[in-house]
């Protein structure tokens, strides 16, 4: 098959996240299977980009609407460069978001003769009360109803996206990785535990800050390592580890490129992602695809389905009480610190879980048949939710 992937963007500090390793790992599966791939993506000049087997499309991106972040990126020349090639491909895959780079796509593509329009909107696109979102709810909702089909992470995912468009056809589609040769762990030296994701009030990096500095008060012997690009918490974070004088024991390292994460969290002790309501992360996955033994909260919407793959920390429901939460998390942090053997034991059940569950094998199993025609056997009805 031919397929375009569409994604909003791509830049060397890895900035837009999730989607792009999403894309990366599919787009490189897909490939690998034999289809034609090629990527159409925003792109800010610099960063590298080329997944094995993949043909890529960069169109330089800028700000159109100040203080709008991605939703406000553009990137000219994109659809029309698409739209010239709607003949070339079988299917459009947009990794659809409210900005302006992949709604115009999507609305381009969302009816009449040409290929079939797929979109995956990654858990972004839920209800929002807020004038911007309201505003481009005016595209998403008649590209929701247009769509060949669109994938679901989880039945809340599904449910949100139901909420905004109910004639959306929901199609279900986890994440997945590639998992790499096991190697041996070291259990030597200071242990190392490991944030990596973008410093927004989301991830709740100051959440690991404070977990951190309770452990290092309390005698525990770690470096806590802080990486991801910054998208506003960065003068907070730094403010907070100056204000706790704990040294560079608590350390913020910058970003890294895309593609790099994976091995950066092969090379930590302990991996900690404290986002609140998270749907479905990949770094959590690519995490537990290297054996790194990985702390999230119970409100990550995958925590059931990894069940004693991952260590769990307990917090309110509603998300308010932060000081529980840092108290919850160390203590979580604390009792893989001080047990080896325990880590290597989530270390196995870890890998075992993306193996038996989570692979990249079998999203692309999912996507060859979602794209062969088999959308419609694959849909989710409502009642399929409860």
């Amino acid at each position: 098959m031919r397929i375009a992937h569409v994604l909003t963007y791509i830049s060397a500090d890895g900035a837009f996240g999730g989607p792009l390793a999403v894309l990366s790992e599919q787009t490189s599966e897909l490939a690998r299977r034999g289809h034609r791939v090629e990527v159409f993506a925003g792109w800010d000049g610099v960063a590298a980009f080329a997944p094995e087997g993949v043909v890529a499309h960069l169109f330089p991106a800028r700000q159109a609407v100040p203080g709008a972040g991605f939703s406000g990126l553009i990137a000219p020349g994109l659809r029309r460069a698409l739209q010239r090639r709607r003949d070339d491909f079988d299917v459009i895959h947009v990794h659809l978001a409210r900005d302006l780079v992949t709604l115009p796509v999507a609305h381009a593509f969302r009816r009449g003769r040409g290929p079939r329009l797929f979109l995956q909107p990654h858990g972004m696109v839920k209800p929002d009360a807020r004038l911007r979102a309201r505003v481009f709810d005016r595209w998403v909702r008649p590209v929701l109803r247009g769509a060949t089909g669109t994938f679901a992470l989880t039945d809340t995912d599904a449910g949100r996206l139901r909420a905004v468009e109910p004639q959306v056809r929901i199609l279900d589609l986890p994440n997945g990785v590639s998992v790499p040769p096991a190697v041996e762990r070291a259990v030597d030296g200071r242990p190392e535990v490991l944030f990596l994701a973008r410093l927004q009030p989301r991830k709740r990096v100051l959440l690991f800050a404070d977990a951190a500095h309770r452990l290092l008060r309390a005698g525990v012997d770690a470096d806590f390592v802080i990486v991801g690009p910054d998208e506003g918490d960065l003068p907070a974070l730094q403010e907070r580890i100056a204000t706790a004088g704990s040294g560079d024991r608590v350390r913020y390292e910058g970003s890294v490129p895309p593609g790099a994460g994976r091995d950066r969290m092969a090379r930590a002790d302990v991996y900690v992602l404290p986002s609140f309501s998270e749907p479905f992360p990949m770094s959590v996955l690519e995490a537990l695809s290297v054996g790194t033994p990985t702390v999230i909260s119970e409100t990550c919407h995958i925590a059931d389905r990894l069940g004693d793959a991952v260590a769990v920390f307990a917090e309110p429901a509603t998300g308010d009480d932060p000081e529980r939460a840092a108290v919850a998390l160390a203590d979580a942090i604390g009792r893989l610190l001080a047990d080896p053997s325990a880590r290597r034991a989530l270390s196995a059940r870890g890998r075992r879980a993306i193996e038996e569950g989570f692979s990249i094998a079998r999203i692309g199993d999912l996507l060859d048949g979602y794209y062969a025609g088999g959308a419609s056997a694959g849909e989710r009805r409502p009642a399929d939710s409860d």
